[in-house]
């Protein structure tokens, strides 16, 4: 970009924005704090700041990156530090971590789609919690291992696998599948990631996640933790997006956030088409954003980047119509990508044309990503997500209308494989997050037999780990259903031939039952117990 393109230098711009708000913000840095965050604004910066929690697990998805190249700019040291590592044979595991929206899916998918030396290479999303033994299975069939594995088989299955050959395997959002404490919150990844990050071989395995995993250190695990674009890569963004204004002094100020920049970039074009320049953030309600980035009192609190991203989407929320609106509201409610059939079903009165339209108009502004597979579908960013379900408030309504809409796709009976069953893991979903837990496990109850039959036992554990959870602290240890899950989680734990933890859920069983004066249950817990068990 030439000089003559800049509209002025950092003072300017510091200079005109405190002009703008002189008239409306506080002098005090800490006044100015209290006056623009509010309580919904607090939270949605803390959960931008934290990790994702994890959800029940859902359908994967893999393998399609529609992550576009498009505005490419910048990160050859990045780059040239992850190849170095990814040629490194006694480096297999490579972290990528950093805040939403900074761009590290992008970064991987430069990698993936550049880096040749790999027989073989495979993307999952894992942002629904997927379930291991499904990530498992897929990758195994991925990299030519089309034999049948029993579920008790499969940490070593994939870990064999990714010895044999140079494989890469991308592992996106993987803070999804930790708890709040970064804590792993499923015993199979733990197990897969302890052993590979010791003895791992050939393969490398890259994750890419908000919040790193509470891991033991290892000679062969290697992370970069990924910040913003340099100011000249950042500069060069916004000009090929056609932004015009102190592009240099807008990304020093937004530390070079790409999904910022980007943000900003498409609320100006499409609100001042014809001269979408920096100097018109004001007129969005944007115009203290200088002042209000540097308070000292905020920046010690928050991320930069993050209360950035709060302000942003809210300017860029506040000028979509209100159908728009009310239509990203609404599909927040569902987990993982949805297609206009499942977001016209929560706008019953507004036609489905109508709905593609007001999507396309969504992607256009950075608020939804389009994909394609055998139909067109969407899904959101996730620091996107974040922020709109802290805008939604309750939702119980829309879990309603979701629920309604699955029972009338579940499909009948004789299931064959577990998308058979998928509309009745969204009820559970949906039920789960309406706190109707004696309901969720009626919907389990409805799945359970097929999830034995077929040997679905690690969707089993986690469904179980899900209800027993809250049952436990609800306190509810004289509730059948609560009884009857650990009962269940007992006999999937013995298929997966983990003795020693089904013993412990029939032991726990055992004593609810008498703790409830419960005979029959009693008797029947005791037949599971081997005789020479303590």
């Amino acid at each position: 970009m030439t000089e003559e393109n800049n509209s002025g230098s950092q003072d300017d711009l510091n200079k005109e924005e405190t002009t703008q708000d002189q008239s409306q913000s506080p002098d005090s840095g800490g006044e100015l704090h209290r006056v623009i965050f509010g309580v919904q604004q607090e939270e949605i910066v803390k959960r931008l700041e934290g990790s994702s929690p994890a959800e029940l697990p859902g359908v994967m998805q893999a393998g399609n990156l529609d992550t576009t190249l498009t505005y490419w700019q910048g990160r050859s040291e990045e780059i040239t530090q992850l190849t170095q590592w990814l040629e490194d044979k006694n480096i297999t595991l490579i972290g990528i971590e950093g805040i939403g929206g900074v761009g590290k899916s992008m970064l991987a998918a430069k990698i993936y789609k550049e880096i040749g030396h790999f027989s073989k290479r495979y993307w999952v999303d894992v942002s629904c919690g997927l379930v291991f033994s499904d990530l498992a299975c897929q990758v195994l069939g991925e990299f030519g291992d089309q034999s049948q594995k029993k579920e008790s088989q499969l940490v070593e299955a994939l870990i064999n696998c990714l010895r044999s050959e140079s494989y890469l395997l991308i592992i996106d959002n993987l803070e999804s599948l930790l708890q709040q404490d970064q804590q792993w919150d499923s015993q199979f990844y733990s197990e897969f990631f302890t052993v590979w990050a010791e003895y791992g071989d050939k393969s490398k395995v890259l994750i890419i996640t908000r919040e790193r995993p509470q891991q033991p250190i290892a000679s062969k695990i290697q992370w970069l933790s990924l910040t913003g674009l340099k100011i000249e890569a950042g500069v060069q963004l916004l000009t090929a997006l056609g932004i015009r204004g102190n592009l240099e002094a807008f990304t020093k100020l937004v530390e070079g956030h790409p999904l910022l920049l980007r943000l900003v970039a498409d609320l100006l074009t499409a609100e001042f088409p014809e001269d979408p320049s920096l100097e018109r953030l004001g007129e969005l309600g944007l115009g203290n954003l200088q002042q209000i980035l540097t308070d000292t009192n905020l920046v010690n609190q928050h991320h930069r980047g993050n209360v950035a991203m709060m302000l942003v989407l809210d300017a860029s929320f506040a000028r979509l119509h209100d159908l728009q609106k009310q239509l990203l509201l609404n599909v927040s409610v569902y987990r993982g990508g949805f297609h206009q059939g499942t977001a016209a079903n929560l706008l019953l009165e507004i036609s489905e044309n109508d709905i593609e339209q007001e999507l396309k108009t969504l992607v256009n502004r950075s608020f939804l990503l389009e994909k394609s597979n055998s139909q067109k579908w969407f899904i959101f960013h996730s620091v996107v997500l974040e922020y709109l379900r802290c805008k939604a408030g309750d939702k119980t309504e829309l879990h309603q209308q979701a629920i309604s809409f699955y029972l009338l796709h579940v499909k009948q009976k004789p299931w064959h494989s577990v998308v058979d069953i998928h509309e009745y893991l969204e009820i559970f979903y949906h039920q789960y997050q309406l706190q109707q837990y004696d309901a969720a496990f009626d919907v389990f109850k409805t799945v359970n037999d097929f999830l034995t039959l077929n040997g679905y036992y690690m969707l089993q554990v986690e469904l179980c780990r899900q209800l027993i959870g809250v049952w436990e602290v609800t306190g509810e240890r004289n509730n059948w259903n609560y009884h009857a899950t650990i009962t269940r989680l007992g006999f999937a734990y013995q298929y997966l031939e983990r003795y020693q933890q089904a013993l412990n859920c029939y032991q726990q069983s055992l004593q609810i039952a008498q703790e409830n004066s419960d005979r029959p249950s009693e008797v029947d817990t005791l037949g599971y117990i081997p005789p020479s068990a303590p």
